[in-house]
């Protein structure tokens, strides 16, 4: 018997329904539901207007932000100059610095201890008792006027820092090199540079005269490393000119840095370098090297084998 009309459409279950019931919804490659990307970007684009409609920014993508580590610069330790020089207009100046306690530094102060005679128009004068504006007796460069003269006490108990080691001086024994060379006996630091005579420099410089620094005669009799038990204080000074210095007898320079100290030295301590000589301006003012230099490593190039 036909079911009597109610006047409304009789339910019904579509085929689609039916599908989903028995199977999962079609799915994109990405295993999102299909039409999932078009109402994803339509809810953003939603929250975009309403973002700023509010004065708000919509949301914005992360960025990764590559951090880059800041190039460490070595630190130094620190230790005490004291330095004079003369003035262009002829005034006498001193200063006591604080700059790092590294080789290239403390070279410039470390050639000659007290009591080492240097010859002036006057007479032999000691180390300690100069002023800038005295005159050297050079033995290649006539009378030279002393332009700084450079000071530290010697660190003997290797206190500077944490992986430094005590400071020494080297006695050369009266007559070590023919009589009267030296007379007396002569002490120096680690930065003072002698004049070498060999015939073997001729083959391997192409000259036979060089200057050759001064811990490399250590022999243990002649020459004799001595380390102080107290603070002691060593000089080193430098002339208009770099210069030879027959000093107790002995043929060592006046103070140079070098031609090869620009390269040696990081930007940020060449400022540094040049506080220590205010009567210059720049590298260059030290003028050209008196003599060639050698090095330990040249210095056994050389040694017979």
């Amino acid at each position: 018997m036909p079911t009597p009309y109610s006047g409304s459409r009789p339910h019904t279950v579509s085929n689609t329904a039916s599908h989903s019931a028995a199977s999962p919804a079609p799915r994109a490659a990405n295993n999102a539901p299909l039409g999932y990307g078009k109402a994803t970007a339509f809810a953003r684009a939603e929250r975009g207007i309403q973002a700023d409609r509010n004065g708000t920014h919509p949301e914005q993508p992360a960025w990764t932000v590559r951090r880059v580590r800041p190039v460490e610069r070595p630190s130094y330790a620190l230790r005490r100059y004291d330095i004079q020089w003369l003035a262009r207009n002829g005034d006498l100046h001193d200063k006591d610095i604080s700059a790092p306690a590294i080789p290239i530094f403390e070279s410039a102060f470390n050639a000659f201890a007290r009591g080492a005679l240097l010859p002036t128009p006057t007479g032999p004068v000691a180390v300690e008792d100069l002023l800038p504006g005295d005159l050297i007796e050079t033995v290649d460069q006539g009378v030279q006027r002393v332009q700084w003269i450079g000071s530290m006490p010697l660190d003997t108990h290797g206190a500077r820092s944490e992986a430094a080691k005590p400071e020494r001086l080297y006695r050369i024994t009266a007559d070590t090199f023919g009589l009267g060379r030296p007379a007396p006996d002569l002490m120096l630091g680690a930065g003072a540079r002698y004049l070498l005579r060999a015939d073997a420099l001729k083959a391997y410089l192409g000259v036979s005269e060089a200057m050759a620094p001064v811990p490399s005669l250590v022999d243990g009799v002649s020459v004799i490393e001595v380390t102080p038990i107290s603070t002691v204080r060593s000089y080193h000074i430098a002339l208009s000119r770099h210069s030879l210095i027959r000093v107790n007898g002995v043929e060592l320079e006046s103070y140079h840095p070098g031609t090869t100290l620009s390269g040696q030295l990081l930007s940020e301590l060449r400022p540094r370098f040049m506080e220590l000589f205010p009567y210059l301006e720049s590298l260059p003012g030290f003028g050209p090297l008196c003599q060639p230099r050698l090095s330990p490593t040249d210095l056994l190039e050389l040694s017979p084998r």
